[in-house]
């Protein structure tokens, strides 16, 4: 008697202590029948899946299924009922909120006292955050993996603990030769030193961010190297290795110092040319006077003398010689403008150096009775005389090739989001727009120099000048309906330097 009270009392005790385990489980633990109704519902479920016991109970496990989820229900009924265990089943399941976890599922029969399968027990585990960190790890290893950076991790002591294949194809050896050595062992020899230092930043904490040095590949080459390197942390936040993203640049830095090779020597091409053109220039100009000195002697001697004829010819000479001068300096203008370098440039208030600009021109403008207006022009950084030629050209233009009636010229300006555009237009004979991007060209020119005198380089000349101040030029215009020249300037902060009101007028009136 006494021994089976023992036996009922060790019962009982062994299934309270069950009991208080599955109450106290994190897990959910279901118990169904082979119908698939639930019949015991522990408070693990109720975290978990967000339903009380009484809501859950008597209900069908299928509740629990996600669209797409609910074929697996009869399944695994039908594996329990011939006796199968399902362990550890990774599958999906829906809360009462809508959310889907990912479960890990462990399934096994529930017995009579004769054996009979009656039922199910469950446990579930939520493993979505598990899952999800898995993932993610997957998917780093991945990008690792297929970067073409060399990604490299390594304790605090420089030994090489990953090596990825961007690694491989970057340094030339394998995974299994480069992890377990030190990271020295791929310094360029006079870089060792380095070593040891990035570590000690690393173990402070610190990231060392796009640090260039050179690297030694397997075969030998130096490589130009571009570092990352930042701190490992384990869970605790302590620091025990460093992670370091190496990209080859090599390529790069010899591109870069292909390019500074070119640049300077354009420097020095263009110092050469510059000189050349001012020593020749200068060098020319001297007997060109001479010449010209001593043909107006000729002339002013023997006029009448050598007859008509001899006098035209002395015209000739005298022509020639002027004609040459003035290409001359145009020529020393373009190359300047060419070679010019417009860094740091003062503001130049335009509505100064259009006035000195009609000065200049004000011989032509009072023999031809041109009138020129002008809108309010602003402050642009450009250089004054530059700024001066261009506008001199422009409107030297616009009086030369004028039609039969005074030449009305118009300096206009409007601001853009990051430019100024400024316009000449006038009302002379105007150019056929098949020929609007050839007049640009050096000593292009769409008529005879008897017709219209010129050296054919002053819109040349003045694209130079634009262009080298990082803006545009073209023309727009119709033959017989006069032409407008426009161009762009940068702009600064500065708003127009004018006056409002009426346009300036400078004419011969």
């Amino acid at each position: 008697m006494n021994t089976a009270s023992e036996m009922l009392l060790d019962l009982t005790t062994l299934q309270n202590h069950l009991a208080s385990i599955v109450e106290s489980s994190d897990d959910a633990i279901i118990c169904k029948d082979l119908n698939g109704i639930i019949k015991s519902w522990n408070p693990g479920a109720q975290r978990i899946f967000g339903y009380t016991k009484e809501e859950a109970i008597g209900r069908h496990i299928s509740m629990l299924a996600p669209p797409g989820r609910a074929d697996e229900i009869p399944q695994i009924l039908a594996r329990i009922a011939s006796g199968d265990r399902i362990d550890h089943y990774q599958t999906k399941r829906v809360t009462k909120d809508g959310r889907i976890l990912s479960i890990s599922l462990t399934v096994s029969p529930i017995r009579d006292c004769t054996g009979k399968i009656v039922g199910a027990s469950k446990i579930a585990r939520d493993v979505t955050h598990e899952r999800r960190h898995s993932e993610l790890q997957e998917r780093l290893a991945a990008i690792v993996e297929s970067s073409d950076d060399a990604i490299i991790s390594k304790d605090l002591n420089g030994i090489i603990q990953t090596w990825n294949r961007g690694a491989e194809r970057m340094f030339g050896y394998t995974s299994e030769e480069a992890v377990g050595r030190h990271i020295s062992f791929i310094a360029a020899p006079e870089r060792v030193q380095e070593i040891p230092r990035i570590l000690a930043r690393i173990a402070r904490g610190e990231r060392v961010d796009h640090y260039e040095t050179r690297r030694r590949a397997k075969d030998g080459r130096i490589l130009e190297i571009s570092l990352t390197v930042s701190p490992i942390r384990d869970g605790t936040g302590k620091i025990i290795g460093a992670s370091k993203i190496a990209r080859d640049i090599t390529d790069q830095m010899r591109y870069q110092k292909a390019l500074r090779d070119a640049n300077e020597s354009l420097s020095r091409s263009n110092a050469d040319l510059e000189q050349f053109t001012y020593c020749a220039s200068h060098d020319l100009q001297e007997p060109l006077r001479m010449i010209c000195s001593y043909s107006e002697m000729l002339k002013r001697k023997f006029a009448g003398k050598l007859g008509a004829e001899g006098d035209q010819y002395i015209d000739y000479v005298v022509t020639g010689i002027s004609r040459m001068e003035r290409l001359l300096r145009d020529l020393r203008a373009f190359t300047y403008a060419s070679t010019s370098v417009n860094d740091e440039l003062p503001e130049v208030d335009c509505n100064e150096v259009l006035s000195r600009t009609l000065d200049n021109l004000r011989a032509n403008i009072d023999e031809t009775g041109a009138c020129v207006t002008h809108d309010p022009l602003p402050r642009v950084r450009v250089h004054e005389f530059q700024m001066e030629q261009l506008l001199q050209n422009l409107i030297a233009n616009a009086i030369r090739y004028r039609s039969e009636q005074p030449p009305k010229i118009h300096v206009g300006v409007e601001r853009s989001s990051e430019h100024w555009k400024f316009s000449v237009s006038d009302n002379g004979i105007g150019i056929d727009p098949q020929y609007s991007g050839q007049i640009f060209g050096i000593f292009k020119r769409l008529h005879s120099y008897a017709d219209y005198p010129g050296t054919g380089m002053g819109l040349a000349i003045c694209q130079r000048i634009v262009q080298r101040a990082g803006g545009s030029i073209w023309v727009e215009s119709e033959l017989g309906r006069g032409a407008t020249f426009l161009f762009t300037l940068p702009a600064g902060d500065h708003a127009s330097g004018g006056s409002s009101g009426e346009p300036p007028v400078h004419s011969a009136h």
